[in-house]
């Protein structure tokens, strides 16, 4: 059986939103992950803040495989080390992004769940972040043909040759994972208009 990360829910689990959790958030801890340590409360489940916790964790996965694997890469000459310092670098942003990402979540998820938030913020969240990651889709497809174009128009210079092959799979791959995400925020939080 696949595991989505977009579509499973977290059984739920009564926690209590104490200053505790929100400690543990603000010093950035992420063991197993927050949610997972610190439990997962019922009224979560309909929570956007929540979804977008999980949401984010294979863009953070992605992104230490990228700097792992990008770092290895570059002790290998030519092609190799050009791919690999795109890994590095694009899996470097990527993680970050995605850490920061979280951790804004979390916090606005607690908001939520304790009514600092109302439900309008959260939809008004939801409609920003389904907009992002539909500009960010289409920045994807710049960053593919360019891979592409310098992939193509190195000729023999292994460097740019890896480079752009390295770039049309971060590309590709941010596509698939924008495109993915923005269509599930559109079919679980955007309603439909009348």
């Amino acid at each position: 059986m696949v595991k989505s990360y977009f579509t499973t829910t977290p059984q739920p689990v009564t926690v209590s939103h104490s200053p505790c959790c929100r400690q543990l958030a603000r010093t950035g801890y992420n063991g197993r992950g927050l949610f997972e340590t610190i439990g997962y409360d019922a009224n979560m489940n309909d929570n956007f803040f929540a979804f977008q916790y999980h949401a984010l964790k294979p863009l953070k996965q992605w992104g230490l495989g990228n700097i792992i694997g990008g770092t290895i890469l570059t002790l290998i000459p030519g092609f190799w080390r050009h791919f690999g310092l795109q890994a590095l670098s694009w899996g470097a942003i990527d993680w970050l992004l995605a850490i920061a990402g979280r951790r804004q979540a979390l916090l606005k998820a607690e908001d939520l769940v304790a009514g600092d938030l109302d439900e309008s913020a959260a939809h008004a969240a939801a409609e920003r972040f389904r907009t992002i990651l539909l500009i960010n889709a289409g920045l994807d497809l710049l960053y593919i043909a360019s891979g592409l174009w310098l992939f193509r128009t190195a000729g023999e210079r292994t460097d740019r040759r890896g480079m752009g092959a390295g770039i049309f799979v971060q590309g590709l791959f941010l596509l698939l994972f924008d495109s993915i995400l923005a269509a599930e925020i559109n079919r679980r939080w955007i309603p439909p208009s009348p």
